[in-house]
């Protein structure tokens, strides 16, 4: 018998999977991208898929981080240091992204590639939205 209580919002879980299925075409987005860029410079083609998976990850480890520091009442030079690491991790990435083609003189190309780090970036606002 299941409890009312043991049961998940709906709508938790639809929002759940959406910010999955971003966050996994974000990190397919990135890894074109950021492989290309590697490749140009001539990053051993084994290193290089290593790149934006590494630097994805590490934004999505410290959006979950801060919501859990946050929850567990971390002390705000805690919370604070671990921001800033995450502001960096997500230009980092939105440079990795764009890199490529604006070393190319493709403006276009370069604003479109900007999208999937930018909705990580936005993901990280609207997450950490609660963390105040």
């Amino acid at each position: 018998m299941v409890n009312a209580g043991d049961r998940r919002d709906p709508v938790v879980s639809a929002v759940s999977t959406m910010v999955g299925i971003v966050v996994g075409l974000t990190f397919l987005f990135g890894f074109g991208n950021v492989f290309a860029l590697a490749r140009r410079l001539g990053v051993p083609v084994w290193i290089a898929p290593l790149v934006a998976p590494a630097v994805d990850l590490t934004v999505v480890v410290l959006l979950v981080a801060i919501r859990r520091l946050s929850g567990e009442g971390a002390a705000p030079d805690v919370l604070r240091s671990t921001r800033r690491l995450l502001v960096l991790a997500s230009a980092v990435t939105l440079a990795l992204n764009v890199a490529e083609p604006l070393i190319v003189g493709e403006i276009g190309k370069a604003q479109f590639d900007a999208v999937g780090p930018l909705l990580l970036i936005g993901g990280r606002t609207g997450l950490a939205a609660g963390t105040r």
